[in-house]
């Protein structure tokens, strides 16, 4: 037995059809080898159970039994949904290095890497999660066969990163699904073997960092397709923020926060900024009470699809929770996938006479350089065009007229106009860093006053003009 050949099997054709040819990895609980398919020459994946070592002989053939139900099962999957790693065939053989019995499956051979591999390299490059649009995109073909196999019945048990796998395909890369069916028949196994199970520490059911709360206490209730939307909602907010939500030494410390009702891991309490409805979703889906989640991965993402949509329509800017830093001013944490900036303010309380004097007058008009200038392209907001300041027409006086006075003195009845107001000196300062946040922070007052003040402007003019022209003096008739 050594290192690069676990149990020995390179060089063995396992049932008469499947060489084995090199060794690839291993996990928690599985062995994997490249190998060829004698009769079609095409590259396989063998994947070989690793047998605790407490399940005696007398378990051995129960186990088996339960391999092989779930590896049928696994096949039938896979013929349903092309997401789903397709199952060819399972067997056990007798390992040379160990002489101990292992159950194998043969999968179709993927070309491509793991989604905690993808994870992994965004890290070290020091990437920054991905919007939630682009998440979506991702995932949506393995949820799609994950909502599959939930319609059928079957729940997966063991999601993680490390069984969805990005696979080149010739529709491109499309994330699949792997291992269904493995979580179930350990965890059943444990089961039949009753107290000695506690003793087995290398033999894990699920992956702590993404167990549901009743995967850590089944007084919660039973595991169900609940239990998988719980790990997909996870694995989402992982590859949105490109950090593990998750953290912990040792199995109790990932059971205390999964269990924790107060400080539940939703976007906004990761500095994620998504929109309220997205929010409630996650809170939902990440619920400690299974009761409480969609009850199926099919639901989850059509309420996913959804809010993002609603969110969209709301027109409202997506936000994070506000962090302040004792040493300096607060800073709205803000996704830059999403908004590409933050806004920062003055964290010092405020009066609400403060309040009022630090919000513009309705005659106060910004210099025209002091302005942004305006976006280009569809983004281009009615808003933004309404609050720069209008321009007065000229106005033409009628032939044998001397044009009016810079000047304009209103019709009687009529207030002259407010002169405009300066700022107080302690004017609060608001820097903002994204032409969006800019845009929206005018008030749609300031441009209503606008329209009115040039209305106004114009109304005097042609009050003036015509009385200058209703008063004055006749020419003489001319006779022949």
């Amino acid at each position: 037995m050594t290192s690069s050949d676990p149990f020995g099997l390179v060089g063995q054709v396992l049932d008469g059809q499947f060489h084995v040819d090199r060794h690839v990895g291993e996990g928690g609980f599985s062995i994997v080898y490249r190998g060829t398919h004698v009769g079609l020459s095409e590259p396989i994946a063998i994947k070989c159970l690793k047998l605790p070592a407490a399940l005696g002989s007398a378990l051995v053939e129960s186990f088996v039994r339960r391999f092989r139900d779930e590896s049928r099962l696994h096949y039938k999957l896979s013929q349903g949904n092309l997401h789903i790693v397709r199952s060819m065939a399972s067997g056990t053989t007798i390992a040379p290095a160990t002489s101990a019995l292992v159950p194998y499956t043969v999968l179709e051979w993927l070309e491509g890497h793991s989604l905690a591999d993808e994870f992994n390299r965004r890290r070290d490059a020091g990437l920054h999660g991905r919007s939630l649009r682009e998440v979506v995109q991702l995932l949506d073909s393995a949820i799609d066969a994950l909502a599959y196999a939930h319609a059928q019945g079957v729940i997966h048990r063991d999601l993680n990163p490390g069984n969805f796998f990005l696979a080149k395909t010739a529709a491109g890369v499309k994330l699949k699904i792997l291992d269904f069916g493995v979580a179930k028949v350990l965890a059943d196994s444990a089961i039949a073997m009753g107290p000695t199970a506690q003793t087995v520490g290398n033999m894990r059911m699920f992956a702590p960092a993404y167990g549901a709360p009743e995967q850590f206490d089944d007084r919660l209730g039973a595991i169900g397709p609940w239990t998988d939307v719980y790990t997909v909602a996870l694995v989402v907010l992982e590859a949105l923020s490109d950090h593990t939500v998750m953290d912990g030494e040792h199995l109790g410390e990932f059971a205390t926060k999964s269990l924790d009702e107060t400080r539940r891991p939703t976007p906004r309490a990761l500095g994620i900024a998504v929109g309220d409805a997205t929010e409630k979703l996650f809170a939902k889906a990440l619920a400690v009470d299974p009761s409480r989640r969609p009850r199926d991965a099919g639901e989850f993402w059509g309420m996913l699809k959804n809010a993002t949509q609603v969110d969209a329509r709301s027109g409202r800017l997506p936000h994070a929770e506000m962090t302040t830093d004792d040493d300096g001013p607060s800073t709205l944490r803000v996704n830059p996938r999403m908004l590409a900036g933050t806004v920062r303010m003055d964290p010092r309380p405020r009066s609400a006479s403060e309040v009022l004097a630090a919000t513009p007058s309705p005659g106060h008009v910004a210099p025209r350089n002091s302005l942004p200038s305006p976006p280009t392209g569809p983004m281009m907001s009615t808003l933004h065009m309404a609050s720069r300041p209008s321009q007065t027409p000229a106005v033409t006086p009628p032939p044998g007229l001397s044009p009016l006075p810079p000047a304009v003195t209103p019709p009687p009845g009529l207030s002259p106009l407010p002169p405009a107001m300066e700022p107080p000196p302690e004017w609060p300062r608001v820097t903002v860093n994204d032409p969006i946040i800019a845009r929206s922070s005018r008030s749609p007052a300031l441009a209503f006053v606008l329209v009115a003040i040039t209305l106004l402007v114009l109304a005097g003019a042609v009050g003036v003009a015509w009385r200058i022209w209703s008063t004055r003096t006749p020419a003489p008739a001319v006779h022949p």
